[in-house]
């Protein structure tokens, strides 16, 4: 492209230099027929390629510098010329009728759903989001966070709304069966318990108990030593028969799912989580707790660590290709893309909705186009301005100069004719 342009600007002097050698090299020979024609065509040439090139050199510049009237005629009438650009573009090319009629031809919604179908996109969108979760939470201050979080807690957190979060929290454990982990994990924590020397010794102590309170006359007092005395009553391993059947019995009600102490434990459960926002003990000891947390001033402290915590797991499962997070998130934002999709009333709701903005901010912002263009003229001096006009036009200003030179030497030699044959 340079260097066809170079050629041209090349052309329209080498043109004009012919002419003048043609001038010359003819004038011997100018009582000759075919020396006359010659040089009757290079003197109109050389007189037309000069006429052209002062044209096209008044419209940027004063040729050879000096201020000749009507000269430099661009750069003079800068700001007539640069008023007319503004209103041809904004007025006449862009006004507003025609960016709303070709607005509206646009289906909006269609086109991007069909940018969010491409695979890549859905990848580059996935790629910014997570740049964005990652940068936000590395600016997140934990401290102030948790503040934060602890004001929204004091000011919006009662104690039925706590109530009414336990009871659909147990709700949804028992619906999930929850509370039969809750009770298998409770009966296996029993066993191990027994099964301790601790408990034995308790076990053993409290049968001692038993057997003096029944010897409470001569007679029995009689009989207990007697058996005692012959081991018939042996206090350990009586200790280990009860240890043994009580950890039987748990044992099945672990395993057995129609033991009838699940089904009481889970039906005593059931009404504990029905009455719980009832429950006007549990209801005070809930304010209690919830007041002298929330008030103390130490859910700030108390939340902070969390918050540090989360906020550390979140940076770290994002820095991994695998990201649970991302993967979470991406999951659900294009499951609504595809739902969204599918559904033709809910895009036509979204392009009407763009296109009444889009209209809204081209009514209100029509003007900014011309000083658009005003700023951008502004930012040129008149050098620049003719350079980039010239870079545009300039072959095709040579080429005047060009058809000047031609032009001109062709009327001069048909200008010859007519007088060598006619006079």
């Amino acid at each position: 492209m340079t260097s066809g342009r170079s050629k041209t600007r090349l052309l329209a002097p080498l043109s004009l230099v012919a002419a003048v050698l043609l001038f010359f090299v003819t004038l011997p020979w100018t009582d000759t027929f075919i020396g006359g024609l010659l040089h009757a065509f290079a003197e109109a040439g050389m007189i037309g390629g000069l006429a052209d090139w002062f044209a096209v050199v008044a419209l940027f510049r004063h040729p050879f510098g000096i201020p000749i009237p009507h000269t430099a005629i661009l750069p003079r009438h800068r700001a007539r010329i640069t008023t007319g650009i503004i209103d041809m573009v904004q007025n006449r090319w862009l006004t507003k009728e025609t960016i709303l009629e070709r607005l509206a031809s646009w289906n909006v919604a269609a086109a991007l759903m069909t940018g969010l179908a491409d695979p890549d996109t859905r990848e580059g969108l996935l790629r910014m989001l997570r740049g964005a979760l990652t940068d936000l939470l590395r600016d997140v201050d934990d401290g102030r966070f948790a503040r934060r979080a602890a004001e929204l807690l004091r000011d919006n957190i009662r104690t039925d709304d706590l109530l009414r979060w336990i009871r659909a929290a147990g709700e949804r454990g028992m619906r999930d069966r929850w509370h039969f982990v809750v009770f298998s994990q409770a009966v296996t924590q029993a066993s191990g318990w027994l099964n301790t020397p601790e408990v034995r010794r308790v076990i053993v102590g409290h049968l001692r108990d038993i057997a003096e309170r029944y010897a409470d006359n001569p007679v029995r007092r009689i009989g207990k030593w007697m058996a005692e005395s012959v081991n018939a009553v042996n206090y350990d391993d009586l200790a280990e028969a009860i240890v043994r059947t009580l950890g039987e019995e748990l044992e099945r009600m672990r395993t057995d799912e129609t033991h009838p102490a699940r089904k009481d434990f889970e039906q005593w459960l059931a009404r504990a989580v029905a009455d719980v926002e009832s429950n006007t003990e549990l209801h005070a000891h809930m304010d209690g707790w919830r007041n002298e947390l929330l008030e103390s001033g130490r859910l700030h402290d108390v939340l902070r660590g969390p918050v540090s915590r989360v906020r550390a797991w979140l940076l770290e499962d994002l820095a991994r290709e695998e990201s649970v997070v991302m993967q979470q998130l991406g999951d659900a934002l294009f499951r609504a893309l595809d739902r969204f999709a599918a559904d033709a009333e809910a895009q036509q709701r979204l392009d009407a909705w763009i296109k009444e903005r889009a209209a809204a901010f081209v009514d209100r912002n029509h003007g900014e186009i011309g000083r658009i263009v005003q700023r951008n003229l502004e930012r040129l001096d008149d050098e620049q301005m003719v350079r980039q006009i010239e870079d545009k036009v300039g072959g095709d200003l040579q080429y005047i100069r060009v058809n000047g030179a031609i032009v001109g030497g062709m009327v001069g030699a048909v200008i010859y004719l007519a007088k060598y044959f006619f006079m």
